[in-house]
């Protein structure tokens, strides 16, 4: 069977799913890490559409499994994924609770069962120390897929009791931004993104001294901040990126970047991204931030790697 159609960069990491499936030695966990798009989800409901098929071609995507899967209605897949009724929006320890007695149940359509938990760096530290039990000793029969974008803000204890595979394209030219692009237009990420050519321009403001520290971090405190820092990380990546290179890639937004890029030295820009990381991590974990003291630092080592 063909990758999964919504997913075709994901060609060599489904070739190999299927041989380590057919041959039976699927680890228990598997932790996918990749850019934010609709085709590690649909990878990872792939692999259990395989998992819980009982035709000898897996998956045969006929049978009742299989169509329960492909509508992502079958009852012994679960998907864990934030809780949205606070303002955290972070996978809850009352959530890995209620996994911890699913999972001890017998599956309904036959003796496995799936746990699909995306994106697994929203996990607050209570979650991640419930699930980490769930993985030291994983239930006869079920299979843990993790999807995450990065693994700086998961708890290293996660990791290693997974098996990590990539996100790895044969044709990737490292356009970060352009991973943004799928961001849903009605989310807080697609509608920041929406501002990218005005991020873009306050930053090369800044460098180029005509606005301050204060009044560039005081304007980007009326976007959403959770959304800014990521994608402060993409971009800061894609100036690594222009910067060792030497190329750009052909986007609407090229020749302003690639100007920015002028000012800055691949070693401050990875100073940069450690210090975008870190205060991901603390939003990850519902840590309280002063948002505009925040921006002000951060804002502080760019205007610094000049």
């Amino acid at each position: 069977m063909k990758s999964p159609e919504a997913s075709p960069l994901y060609e060599q990491l489904w070739q190999r799913f299927q041989t380590i499936h057919a041959n039976q030695r699927l680890h228990h966990a598997l932790l996918l890490v990749g850019p934010e798009s609709v085709g590690l989800i649909s990878l990872a409901y792939a692999m259990a559409s395989t998992i819980l098929c009982n035709e000898q071609q897996k998956p045969c995507g006929a049978c009742k499994s299989c169509r329960l899967t492909n509508t992502r209605e079958h009852p012994d897949v679960n998907c864990i994924e934030p809780d949205k009724t606070g303002s955290a929006n972070l996978i809850k320890i009352d959530q890995i609770r209620d996994l911890q007695s699913l999972v001890f149940r017998s599956p309904q359509l036959g003796d496995k069962r799936i746990i699909i938990l995306y994106p697994a760096e929203k996990m607050n530290i209570a979650a991640a120390n419930a699930l980490l039990k769930l993985l030291e000793e994983p239930p006869e029969g079920v299979h843990f897929l993790l999807i995450a974008e990065q693994l700086s803000t998961i708890p290293a204890t996660i990791i290693s009791r997974c098996q990590q595979w990539r996100f790895v394209s044969a044709n990737i030219d490292n356009d970060y931004l352009a991973l943004a692009e799928n961001s849903s237009a009605d989310s807080a990420r697609g509608e920041l993104f929406t501002q990218l050519p005005q991020i873009i321009s306050g930053l090369t403001e800044l460098v180029s001294n005509k606005t301050t520290i204060f009044s560039l971090a005081n304007k980007w405190l009326d976007y959403e901040f959770s959304a800014l820092i990521w994608l402060l990380y993409l971009l800061n990546s894609q100036l690594i990126d222009y910067k060792l290179r030497g190329q750009v890639c052909k986007q609407q937004w090229t020749e302003q970047l690639s100007d920015l890029a002028k000012y800055f030295q691949p070693v401050h820009l990875f100073k940069q991204l450690d210090q975008i990381n870190e205060i991901s991590k603390k939003l990850q974990q519902n840590i309280n931030l002063n948002k505009q003291l925040v921006l002000e630092n951060l804002l502080l080592g760019y205007s610094l790697c000049l």
